[in-house]
């Protein structure tokens, strides 16, 4: 999978496939902070995948729980479309828990994780959401994401902490 970023421009409007993730995210743990919005990233003269309206920011109140879904996201991120994930609050690697952890499809030429600090950072270290971008495809197709949705099997509700 080739990471998209903000090759397909700016939306016009809310895309019905990151729509219907949020709608389904949202019957699990998580709140819809937001989707589509055209402006630049945070600190940056750059565009945000946000404005692309294929990406998704959902809040969570249990860090455990939301690094699982993080997690879970990841490991099935071919089949749900999903290019990027931003855990602001999910790393424990020592000097970067303030910081986060970004995930990215195609991280020098594979899938990975990057732990986040304070020269190179998501720009929201601490923050208690996640931020996911789905594939154009995806963002597109409300039908084609609730049947890879319904293809895997969600992790449980929530964790012990």
């Amino acid at each position: 999978m080739i990471y998209t970023g903000t090759t397909d421009g700016a939306a016009v409007g809310k895309r019905a496939g990151t729509e219907k993730f949020v709608d389904i995210i949202k019957k699990k743990v998580f709140t819809n902070l937001g989707t589509w919005a055209v402006r630049n990233m945070r600190g940056s003269d750059r565009l945000s995948v946000h404005a692309t309206g294929r990406a998704a920011d959902i809040g969570y109140k249990d860090k455990a729980t939301a690094a699982m879904w993080a997690n879970w996201l990841v490991a099935n991120y071919q089949t749900l479309g999903v290019e990027e994930v931003h855990d602001y609050a999910g790393t424990t690697k020592k000097g970067c828990e303030k910081y986060g952890r970004g995930w990215r499809c195609n991280r020098d030429g594979k899938p990975g994780w990057k732990d986040w600090d304070a020269v190179n950072n998501g720009g929201s270290g601490g923050g208690s959401w996640l931020h996911v971008e789905l594939t154009p495809a995806m963002a597109d197709n409300p039908s084609a994401f609730v049947a890879a949705w319904k293809s895997v099997t969600p992790p449980a509700q929530t964790v012990t902490t």
